[in-house]
């Protein structure tokens, strides 16, 4: 898959129609910072489409952007922000649910773990909460450049651990070096626009 153009559509608080709607989607949950808003700008090559911040927590919103005006990036608000106030965590709790239960558009759902750290609690939780609805899900390992190959090769089992997940299920990323872009954009293109995966 090859991106020619990538834009801003819409943020919201709650799903709600907005222009553009109706194209299949591919959602990115994960804790906050794990790297969503960054996947997104080194999958389109963008780097001022997605906002990003050493802060954790800068994604309150439902993003979208289209890509290719074919689908629908959607970066989801982070989970578990240790200094966000509790009504403020159930207010992004609450975006995330309702709009994995109630969008009609959904394909497909990457879960974002930093591969450099066991997934947490909430992360279990969330995976859980994708079995329980039959919402598809990928893995995807963020930071793959922080560690070396051999450290790689030992928290890839762990995260299988914990999150009940097969090695060749994950799919390892950096958005800093490029790893795992061209597979996860020609795996983008089977599952949100069900296209045949090309011959390696």
């Amino acid at each position: 898959m090859i991106i020619r153009n990538a834009k801003f559509v819409v943020s919201l608080d709650r799903l709600t129609s907005f222009p553009g709607q109706g194209l299949p989607e591919i959602a990115m949950a994960g804790k906050s910072n794990v790297g969503k808003s960054s996947l997104i700008n080194s999958l389109t090559r963008n780097s001022r489409l997605a906002r990003t911040s050493a802060e954790p927590g800068k994604t309150r919103l439902i993003n979208f952007y289209a890509v290719n005006g074919e689908m629908l990036l959607v970066d989801l608000p982070g989970y578990g922000f240790a200094k966000a106030s509790k009504q403020e965590k159930q207010k992004w709790g609450n975006m995330i649910e309702g709009y994995l239960e109630n969008s009609r558009n959904l394909r497909h759902v990457l879960q974002l773990v930093d591969v450099r750290h066991e997934p947490t609690s909430d992360d279990q939780m969330m995976v859980e909460y994708l079995r329980h609805y039959e919402i598809p899900f990928t893995v995807v390992a963020t930071k793959c450049d922080k560690i070396s190959k051999a450290a790689r090769g030992r928290s890839i089992p762990v995260i299988c651990r914990k999150l009940a997940v097969q090695p060749w299920e994950i799919i390892p990323y950096s958005s800093e070096d490029g790893t795992g872009r061209d597979k996860l954009l020609s795996f983008l293109e089977q599952t949100a626009l069900g296209k045949p995966a090309e011959n390696p």
